[in-house]
C-alpha cells in the first residue's frame, strides 16, 4: 500500500494507483474522518485574523468567498433530530477570507462567515419538516398528493432571502443586482440571492424574469459563464410544459441589459438537469446531458425534489449539443448528437479554424460520468466517513459506477457568423467526436483552470481527487493535458475543497500562480485555508481557522478594487 507523504506532491502512474488503492479502498475510508466538515454550523460574524504558517503570497491579495452547505442536522425538533438527507440540500453557509498584504512578503488573513437560512432552521426546529422543493430530500411516502401540491405552490416566502436555501455558486454582481454592495449566490433555478459582500447578510432576491420578461421558466444553471474581457454574463432559462423551452441569454455588464440569443423549443430536446455549459469567443454551447426530467418536468411537482424526477440514464439516448451564435444574432447555428453520459462540470472550451477555411471546430473539455449514479452517491450517508452507505462505494464495483472521466469533444465545422443560417433546426445533427479521455483519478471533480485561459486551449486543469483513501475525496490533482500525467497534493486525513486558481503576474506560464483550497483536518475537526504553488503543487502557507468550515461546493476570488 502506497503511503501518502504529508504535504508532498506526487506524480502517480495509473498502474501504481491501481495496485496501491483500488483493492484496499474499503479498508481506509473509515480511517479518514470528515464528519466535522459536513456538520459545521458555527458562525464567525466579525472578521477574525487567522494564524498563518509559512506565508500567503501578496499575489493572492483579495477576497475568497466560499459557499455551500454548512450543516445538515437540527436537534430537538418534534421528530427528534431532523436531517437533510442529500448533500445538495444542506443548509447554506457563506465564508469570506480576506487576504491583505502585510508589507513583509506575506498577507494577513481575516475570516468571517454567516449562515444563510436561520429563519428556515427555526421553522424546521419548530415543526420537524422542510416543506420546500429540494434537490434530493427523502420524503414521507404517505404524504398525500394534495399535500405535495400545496407545498409546491406555497410561494408566500419566495421573495424572502432567509427562506431560500441558495448557495451553490457565488459571483461578483456583474449587473445581476441593482445593489452595488451585493455578491450573488446561485443554484440551478432562476432565483438568485443577494448577499452583502462584507457582512455576508442576505439582503434580497433577484430573479431572471427581472432581467428579461421572457425568462419565466423555473430552472437555470448554477454555473453562469462570463466573458473575461467584457464581464458579460451568459446563462439559460428552462421553461417547462408540453414542449419545454430553452432560452439562452446574455446580460451586459456595462449596460445591464439582457438579450435573448436563442429560443429553442423542440420535442426531441427534453428538459434536463444541467449544472454547467460551455463558452467560446463566438459561441455558447449548451449540451443537454442524459439527465432527463420525467414528465416534461411535471414529476418535480409530484416528487417535490429534482433527483427523484430525473430518469435513469438510457444507454440508447444521446447528448444533444446545441451551438448558439453569441455575436451576430444568428441564434442556433449547429446541433450535434453525442454518446450518452452525464456531466456536472465543464472545464473549458475553445475554437479553431476548420480545414475548409469557412467554419470552426469547437473543442469542449469536461468531467463526465457514464451514468447518473453519482447523484445518488451524494447522499450524506454515503459521504460521511462513519455513514452507513460508505461501503457501497468503497468497493471496485461501487467506485466504477461513479468514476470520473475527463473527456475532450470536438464539434466539427460549425458555421461562422458570416456563413451561419439563422436556424439549424432543420439540419441533420452532426456527431460530437471524442478526441481523448482520461479516467479518474488522473482528473477528479470541481475542475478549475487559470481563468485567463478561459475560451483558449488550456494545458493544466486542477481538481479534487478521489483515490480511494477516504469516503469522499483525498487530495488535489494537477493534470497536464499534454503529457497526461497528474501531480497530487495530499495530507493524511485532510479533506480538500475546490481549488481556486489565482494568477501570479510576476511570473510567466499558464501555471504561474497559486491554488487556494479550504481543507478540513479530520483529526482536529478544524479547517484551514491552504495555499499551494500551482507550478510545483507544494504548500507555501496555510491560515488556521479555529472552527470547521463546511464542505462547500464552489468559491470565487475577487481582486481588490483599484482606487
Amino acid at each position: 500500500m502506497t503511503t501518502l507523504a504529508s504535504s508532498t506532491p506526487v506524480a502517480m502512474s495509473e498502474k501504481a494507483y491501481t495496485n496501491s488503492t483500488q483493492t484496499e479502498a474499503s479498508k481506509h475510508a473509515g480511517n479518514w474522518p470528515n464528519e466535522a466538515g459536513f456538520n459545521a454550523s458555527i458562525e464567525v460574524r466579525e472578521p477574525k485574523e487567522l494564524v498563518v504558517q509559512g506565508f500567503i503570497p501578496p499575489a493572492v491579495a483579495g477576497t475568497l468567498y466560499r459557499t455551500g452547505p454548512g450543516h445538515y442536522q437540527i436537534p430537538d425538533t418534534p421528530i427528534g433530530t431532523f436531517k437533510a438527507t442529500h448533500w445538495f440540500d444542506g443548509f447554506s453557509h457563506i465564508h469570506r477570507f480576506q487576504m491583505i498584504p502585510d508589507g513583509k512578503g506575506s498577507c494577513k488573513v481575516l475570516y468571517n462567515s454567516r449562515r444563510q437560512v436561520d429563519p428556515l432552521l427555526d421553522e424546521i426546529k419548530r415543526t420537524g419538516k422542510m416543506d420546500l422543493i429540494t434537490f434530493g430530500q427523502k420524503r414521507d411516502p404517505c404524504t398525500s398528493l394534495f399535500g405535495k401540491l400545496k407545498s409546491t405552490f406555497d410561494s408566500g416566502r419566495s421573495s424572502d432571502p432567509y427562506f431560500n436555501n441558495i448557495g451553490v455558486t457565488i459571483s461578483d454582481n456583474s449587473g445581476l443586482s441593482p445593489k452595488a454592495n451585493a455578491m450573488v449566490a446561485k443554484t440551478d433555478n432562476a432565483i438568485m440571492k443577494e448577499i452583502d459582500r462584507e457582512t455576508l447578510e442576505p439582503i434580497g432576491i433577484a430573479t431572471q424574469k427581472k432581467l428579461h420578461p421572457d425568462l419565466k421558466g423555473p430552472l437555470s444553471c448554477a454555473h453562469a459563464q462570463y466573458d473575461h474581457e467584457t464581464g458579460d454574463m451568459f446563462n439559460f432559462n428552462l421553461d417547462l410544459g408540453a414542449t419545454c423551452t430553452y432560452r439562452i441569454f446574455k446580460t451586459s455588464l456595462t449596460t445591464g441589459k439582457t438579450e435573448i440569443l436563442a429560443t429553442i423549443s423542440d420535442r426531441t430536446i427534453p428538459p434536463a438537469y444541467i449544472h454547467s455549459f460551455c463558452l467560446t469567443p463566438d459561441y455558447v454551447i449548451l449540451a443537454v446531458w442524459c439527465s432527463h426530467i420525467a414528465g416534461n418536468g411535471l414529476k418535480i411537482l409530484w416528487e417535490r425534489n429534482m433527483l427523484d424526477a430525473i430518469s435513469p440514464l438510457d444507454p440508447k439516448s444521446k447528448v444533444k449539443w446545441l451551438v448558439i451564435d453569441r455575436k451576430h444574432g444568428k441564434g442556433l447555428v449547429a446541433a450535434f448528437d453525442g454518446p450518452p453520459m452525464f456531466c456536472f462540470h465543464t472545464v473549458n472550451a475553445y475554437q479553431e479554424a476548420s480545414s475548409d477555411g469557412q467554419s470552426v471546430d469547437i473543442y469542449c473539455d469536461l468531467v463526465e460520468y457514464k451514468s447518473t449514479d453519482i447523484l445518488h452517491r451524494l447522499y450524506y450517508e454515503n459521504l460521511i466517513s462513519t455513514g452507513p452507505g460508505v461501503s457501497k462505494y468503497a468497493t471496485d464495483e461501487g467506485r466504477n459506477k461513479t468514476n470520473t472521466d475527463f473527456v475532450r469533444y470536438r464539434l466539427a465545422k460549425v458555421p461562422t457568423g458570416a456563413t451561419a443560417r439563422r436556424s439549424a433546426k432543420k439540419s441533420r445533427p452532426g456527431t460530437a467526436e471524442v478526441v481523448f479521455e482520461l479516467s479518474g483519478p488522473k482528473v477528479g471533480e470541481l475542475p478549475t483552470i487559470n481563468p485567463s485561459f478561459s475560451t483558449k486551449k488550456a494545458r493544466y486543469v486542477y481538481t479534487i481527487i478521489d483515490r480511494g483513501f477516504a469516503s469522499w475525496v483525498d487530495g488535489i490533482g494537477k493534470t497536464d493535458l499534454e503529457t497526461k500525467e497528474t501531480t497530487y497534493w495530499s495530507e493524511k486525513k485532510h479533506t480538500p475543497g475546490e481549488p481556486i486558481f489565482v494568477a501570479d503576474d510576476t511570473r510567466e506560464g499558464e501555471d504561474a500562480g497559486y491554488l487556494l483550497s479550504v481543507i478540513l483536518d479530520g483529526e482536529k475537526g478544524t479547517s484551514y485555508l491552504l495555499c499551494l504553488d500551482a507550478q510545483t503543487m507544494k504548500e507555501v502557507g496555510r491560515a488556521e481557522c479555529e472552527v470547521p468550515v463546511g464542505f462547500g461546493f464552489h468559491g470565487n476570488h475577487v481582486r481588490p478594487k483599484l482606487a
